[in-house]
């Protein structure tokens, strides 16, 4: 596996290098400028990005990696809010610190599962396609509303305290004009309801 580590912290990128030595080959990057560079000269099976990366928009960067379909997870100090997970440029996963590096390396793992899987979710009536992180004919989804319409094809309640999660859901199956809504039951947690229960 072939990592592109991007980070302004040279020390950071040095210990994330080392501790994720074992996944395969890691190549890091101080700025932005970098980043577009080295996308557009190798090849790589997923990038990480700090959430601080001088030079070029954050933002940019995810749409420029993403067009790549390059596998992109962020790495941040802040709460992901709801508006952020409907941001158009929304990277697969993110990632909040502090977090340990097991957890990281999970998180790539899931997030190469998913982007190479062939499957397709349905939650009421809507599809999930996995490897595009993207509800057919719609929105953008992270990794982590993945699991949560996942569980709830399978029939599982969520019991997420994530309420960002599910209100980007709501809003991501609303823009699609789905009439699934994903509802708070008592003792129940999370499940899908049509929009005339």
């Amino acid at each position: 596996m072939k990592i592109l580590f991007a980070a302004a912290d040279r020390d950071l990128l040095e210990c994330y290098q080392q501790l994720l030595a074992g996944c395969g080959e890691i190549v890091t990057a101080f700025d932005g400028t970098q980043v577009l560079s080295l996308i557009s000269a190798e090849h790589f099976d997923v990038a990480i990005l700090d959430s601080v990366v001088p030079r070029v928009d954050h933002k940019t960067l995810v749409v420029k990696i993403r067009e790549k379909h390059l596998p992109v997870i962020v790495l941040t100090e802040e709460k992901v809010s709801a508006r952020r997970l409907a941001e158009e440029a929304l990277p697969n996963a993110y990632l909040s610190y502090p977090f340990h590096s097991e957890t990281l390396i999970a998180v790539i793992q899931n997030v190469l599962e998913t982007a190479s899987s062939d499957r397709r979710l349905t939650v009421g009536d809507v599809e999930v396609v996995l490897s595009d992180f993207r509800i057919a004919g719609g929105a953008g989804l992270t990794l982590d509303e993945i699991k949560v319409l996942h569980s709830l094809s399978e029939g599982k309640a969520v019991t997420t305290r994530d309420g960002a999660c599910v209100s980007a859901l709501n809003e991501k199956l609303a823009a699609v004009g789905s009439a699934t809504r994903i509802r708070y039951r008592t003792k129940k947690g999370f499940e899908p309801v049509t929009s005339d229960e």
